[in-house]
């Protein structure tokens, strides 16, 4: 006959000796474990146990044993009220039940959790930060546990691959974290910061650094409390604009997530938030669901008591760490030790919205992005519509301006507002406060634009800024908007100053020569010429005094040729142009006296051209020798500045190249040669002593001055941006699509011509335009014009001649025939 003890697992199976599990609970984790079970399974029966005083403790869990309960849920352990669950514990191990805790014990107090390892979170935020290359980082932290849970991200920046330094700063106790954000902006100068504290503190935390202007897109913050991820953040005042990261045990937008709470919300009570399982919940659900999968898997046949021990607690025990589970918080594996092991951390980062872009593993400790991450990061669609910027700008014509009324305009202005339209974002425009562009100080911080973009106090920089290396290593820009070269002002009494010296060898010129009168004024000359030369014919041919002499032997008159001929008279005023003699000689008054009005022209004419070739030809050899940097640099006369705290002074300053360093040796050693703004250089060149202005902000003639560009330099002029900043590429593209339409020439043709803060182009001191001796032509004119009257006046009034005398004078035609013979 067969034992009865082989039949025992079969009819155990089949008639179960209770329906019902007990478990032990702490009493004051009733209400929070009640709705987490209703989920579970509701069959599940609780029997609470105090906690207080420690000496009833012992009473307390026997008595919850002999009612049954065959598994103890350990009370909460932390600093200050570890005794409660080291004497459960301990009374656990003596009677063999199982025992485990719904929290994260401390290393010091090892118990049997499904929580990720104290030092897990750590080592994840130390290989993002690594991940992310970041040099410095700022640790917030309350409590002295909270401390404890970063150490091991602090020492892991202390080491090779990508180390980085953490700053400690520790809150005080109450809701105003202003003094620690002041110290973190302006003391430490520090834009990464991780929060180790409560998630309502941390999110206080935040919403005080987004009134202070800490929230922009220069500031990354690191949130170590999982539950971030879960919170609607969008709703929150302020917080929206903040860059944050975070981490979480489940991937709150897979499917299986989604199921559960469907699941959760349908089987329980439990509250949920808006999206996602909260971690702590998670955890508990995944720890009573294996529990209670383990202790339905063994067939209890008798309950455990105190003082002996419960054999069926090993098989439970064992089922417990051989079960599989696919939980809310992953896939479950254990170590040798008996702590969860190869678990996963996700890591979420904030922009517009909580998307995943990576995960960390326990097992590799690396953030990994897998392909199906990169997939979902790659189809995010960045965009600027909805957002309001602070734009800094820089008062400097025809950049920005302002006018009247207190608003702004300009080229950059107009500018930005064709970017806002196409990228459909609204700002608001703030004058920089230093009233500089930024340069690198003695402290290492930068100033003007380049440190409002470094502290998070703008989101864009729009102005002539000059992008340049240095800048660029701690800000970012858009492509340039604009290219300019660094150009060398000086007056015109320079090139005075510098008669002097070496002659400069200029190419040559075969036409110099034209250069006294002006286009137009060889063209009025040329056509006087003409016009003098053919009235000469005409009024000749009128006039019958031009067609007899008077005799003086005899007193009587007698015909002769008409000597001025139409070749004759081109001959004539060209030789009284060029100040020669002539064999021919007017006879009438009419002819006479067109004759003296064009000597008169001519002799203007004549003195202008030869003091004006002679202020040409000095002009050529008082060329300024100042063409390029060398020139300047070669001379010590001549005193030379730029813009204080721009970029051309940094570019002098931190060059190698000899000619600039003797140029910035001369700059520095000498006071007052740095001006605050363009308009002052210029001003500066125009009265004070010999100052030549360098800049790069000079686009414009200006009157009385003479520009010269240094070869070779050439700048352009971009939009900042903080660095790091996710909308570098919108706006890029923005200016590139505005290049492509013509519509930046547009505005350059607006704020460079049309506009009166342009001057006219300067007139040449060295060359006559017909105003100083317009003069003559208008009486030239006049003179034509009297002649005319005197020829038809002689006409009129000459008299009937004698018998006698129209025998000597009958071959003179009154009436003049015209015979053009001017090649006879």
């Amino acid at each position: 006959m067969l034992p009865i003890s082989l039949f025992l697992p079969l009819f155990s199976s089949l008639f179960p000796t209770t329906s019902t599990y007990k478990i032990a609970v702490p009493a004051n984790l009733i209400d929070e474990i009640n709705p987490v079970l209703e989920f579970v399974d509701f069959r599940v029966q609780v029997i609470p146990y105090e906690t207080k005083p420690l000496w009833r403790i012992k009473q307390e869990i026997c008595n919850c044993l002999a009612l049954g309960a065959s598994a103890i849920i350990l009370p909460e352990q932390y600093e200050g009220h570890l005794a409660a669950a080291a004497i459960v514990q301990s009374i656990a191990d003596t009677t063999n039940v199982p025992c485990v805790s719904l929290h994260l014990s401390p290393p010091t107090r090892p118990s049997t959790h499904l929580h990720p390892h104290l030092n897990a979170k750590s080592l994840a935020v130390a290989a993002f930060i690594k991940r992310e290359k970041w040099k410095d980082v700022v640790v917030v932290f309350e409590e002295a546990d909270e401390l404890l849970e970063v150490t091991d991200m602090i020492t892991a920046g202390h080491f090779d691959p990508d180390s980085f330094s953490s700053q400690l700063v520790r809150l005080k106790h109450g809701d105003d974290y202003g003094n620690e954000l002041k110290h973190i902006k302006n003391k430490l100068d520090r834009y990464r910061i991780v929060i180790n504290i409560p998630l309502p503190r941390a999110l206080h935390f935040l919403e005080q650094a987004a009134n202070m202007s800490m929230c922009g897109v220069l500031y990354h913050y690191v949130v170590m409390d999982m539950d971030l991820v879960t919170v609607d953040i969008d709703s929150m005042r302020g917080i929206a604009d903040c860059n944050i990261t975070s981490f979480g045990v489940h991937d709150v937008n897979s499917e299986f997530v989604e199921d559960m709470r469907q699941e959760i919300v349908h089987k329980s009570s439990i509250r949920l938030p808006k999206k996602g399982i909260p971690y702590t919940t998670s955890i508990w659900i995944d720890t009573l669901r294996l529990l209670i999968r383990s202790m339905k898997s063994i067939h209890i046949w008798e309950e455990p008591r105190c003082g002996d021990t419960w054999k069926a607690g090993s098989d439970i025990k064992k089922k417990f760490f051989e079960t599989p589970l696919n939980g809310i918080s992953g896939d479950l594996y254990w170590a040798p030790s008996g702590e969860r092991s190869n678990y996963t951390l996700h890591v979420y980062r904030r922009k517009l919205t909580f998307q995943k872009f990576a995960e960390w593993s326990s097992r590799t400790r690396r953030i990994a992005s897998s392909e199906a991450v990169v997939i979902a990061n790659s189809s995010e669609k960045l965009t600027l519509e909805g957002k309001h910027l602070k734009i800094s700008v820089y008062l400097e014509a025809p950049f920005v301006m302002m006018t009247s009324n207190g608003s702004y305009e300009g080229y950059c202005i107009d500018l930005l507002h064709k970017i806002a339209n196409i990228l459909k974002f609204t700002y608001t425009i703030q004058k920089v406060r230093d009233n500089a562009y930024g340069s690198k100080e003695s402290n290492g911080k930068w100033s003007g634009m380049v440190g409002e973009l470094q502290r998070g106090d703008a989101d864009l920089a729009v102005a002539s800024l000059t992008i340049s290396y240095g800048r660029s290593e701690v800000i970012d820009f858009t492509v340039p908007y604009m290219h300019l070269g660094i150009s060398i002002l000086f007056k015109f009494w320079v090139t005075v100053a510098l008669f002097f010296q070496k002659p400069r060898i200029t190419d040559s010129d075969w036409f110099k020569f034209m250069d006294p009168l002006s286009t137009q004024v060889w063209i009025m000359t040329f056509a006087s010429y003409f016009v003098v030369s053919v009235a000469i014919w005409i009024i000749a041919k009128i006039s019958p005094y031009e067609q007899f002499e008077r005799d003086e032997d005899n007193g009587q008159y007698k015909p002769v040729d008409n000597q001025f001929s139409l070749r004759n008279s081109f001959w004539f005023t060209v030789c009284s142009l060029m100040q020669q003699g002539s064999e021919l000689c007017p006879r009438a008054a009419s002819t006479r006296l067109l004759t003296a009005i064009w000597w008169f022209f001519a002799l203007i004419l004549i003195s202008s051209y030869t003091a004006n070739l002679a202020a040409v030809l000095t002009t050529r050899r008082m060329e300024t020798p100042i063409e390029n940097a060398d020139d300047l640099a070669g001379q010590t006369k001549i005193k030379y500045g730029t813009l204080g705290r721009g970029s051309t002074m940094s570019f002098f300053n931190e060059s190698k190249i000899e000619t600039y360093e003797r140029m910035w040796q001369l700059m520095s050693g000498t006071p007052g040669l740095f001006v605050q703004s363009s308009k002052e250089g210029i001003a500066r060149v125009k009265v004070a002593t010999p100052l030549n202005f360098i800049s790069s902000k000079i686009e414009k003639k200006i009157p009385e001055l003479r520009l010269r560009v240094l070869n070779g330099i050439v700048n352009g002029y971009g939009i900042g941006l903080p660095k790091g900043s996710p909308y570098r590429e919108l706006i890029s593209t923005a200016i590139l699509r505005l290049q492509e339409k013509t519509e930046l020439t547009e505005l350059k043709e607006k704020w460079w011509k049309d506009k009166s803060v342009v001057c006219e182009q300067p007139k040449r001191k060295d060359q006559d335009d017909g105003e100083s001796i317009g003069g003559i032509f208008i009486i030239l004119v006049v003179g034509l014009v009297l002649t005319a009257v005197l020829v038809f006046f002689e006409l009129i009034t000459t008299r009937k001649p004698s018998p006698a005398q129209s025998q000597v004078i009958r071959h003179v035609n009154v009436i003049p025939t015209f015979k053009f013979e001017f090649f006879k």
